[in-house]
């Protein structure tokens, strides 16, 4: 109940300190309210206390507390895929931003929520299409009955949109709020009325999709490498970066230009992991935070 209460008090607060830092995207997109907005001590302030406290004594590759954390993601996992295994696929309707509406592939295999992902809809059109998009921005007409944010943490404050600013889009109200940046990967979960597939090229927010991605590709490197304590990671208008804590100058003290090099092997090893990106409600991610195992 009192982690319960917490969580609670800290979406309150969220809430409020992003409805004054930001009140939407516009069309050149938007860097993430965490690198914007922050609260709690600084780093020059006159305080003998480290911030990080002694959670960071030395640099250590691959710390055992990374295994720890492994062993619980997979016991979420197991608990997702058993939830989506009871997940009834229907059939659906995406519509393109031309108006044309797709109910099949190629091969004629109907639509389905929990199944049609937004590059199998962008393959429907063209292989090339699907390669190149990043993410999808897709507006539903209406969930499926069986779906429910709150079971992807959708309703909490620090989601994708949140950490890249909330999407400015045409018209106001309910319609707003079923428009969304959605994975290429990801399973739809109702019938469409617009998608949009994005690319890198031509799109700030498929730019800052990618930043955003790669800012964790590079946390569980600084992780893998160094044993590092991340703390923020946001994307930002041309790039991003992650913040982390590697104690003081005794512990091996902040990473040195010498030490950039070394993170281009993790980074591509980040890479091969890219499956293990899982959405759970926020309880349930509670222990992959715990600072016993991160």
């Amino acid at each position: 109940p009192a982690v319960r209460a917490a969580l609670i008090a800290s979406d309150s607060n969220t809430d409020a300190d992003s409805a004054t830092a930001h009140k939407g995207s516009n069309a050149s997109g938007q860097q993430g309210r965490r690198a914007l907005v922050s609260s709690g001590p600084r780093m020059d302030d006159a305080s003998a206390t480290i911030i990080g406290g002694s959670s960071f004594t030395k640099r250590e590759a691959n710390p055992g507390w990374i295994k720890v954390r492994g062993d619980v993601y997979d016991a979420i996992k197991a608990k997702r895929d058993e939830e989506l295994s009871t997940k009834v696929p229907v059939e659906i309707e995406v519509t393109l931003p031309d108006g044309k509406t797709l109910v099949e592939n190629k091969e004629g295999v109907k639509y389905q929520a929990w199944r049609t992902t937004p590059f199998d809809v962008a393959a429907t059109i063209s292989r090339g299409l699907a390669d190149n998009s990043n993410v999808a921005r897709v507006t539903y007409t209406a969930y499926v009955s069986d779906y429910d944010p709150a079971e992807d943490g959708m309703e909490a404050a620090d989601s994708l949109a949140d950490a890249m600013g909330e999407l400015e889009i045409d018209g106001v109200g309910e319609k707003s709020k079923m428009t969304m940046l959605w994975d290429m990967s990801r399973a739809l979960v109702g019938s469409v009325s617009k998608i949009e597939f994005l690319k890198f090229q031509d799109d700030q927010d498929a730019r800052t999709t990618f930043w955003h991605s790669s800012a964790h590709v590079l946390g569980e490197a600084l992780e893998r490498l160094y044993g590092s304590r991340l703390t923020i990671g946001p994307p930002l208008a041309g790039g991003f970066y992650y913040d982390s804590y590697m104690g003081d100058s005794n512990a091996g003290g902040a990473l040195k230009e010498e030490d950039c090099e070394s993170l281009s092997c993790p980074c591509s090893y980040a890479i091969v992991l890219q499956s293990l990106y899982l959405l759970v409600d926020k309880l349930s991610s509670l222990p992959l935070v715990d600072r016993q195992t991160c």
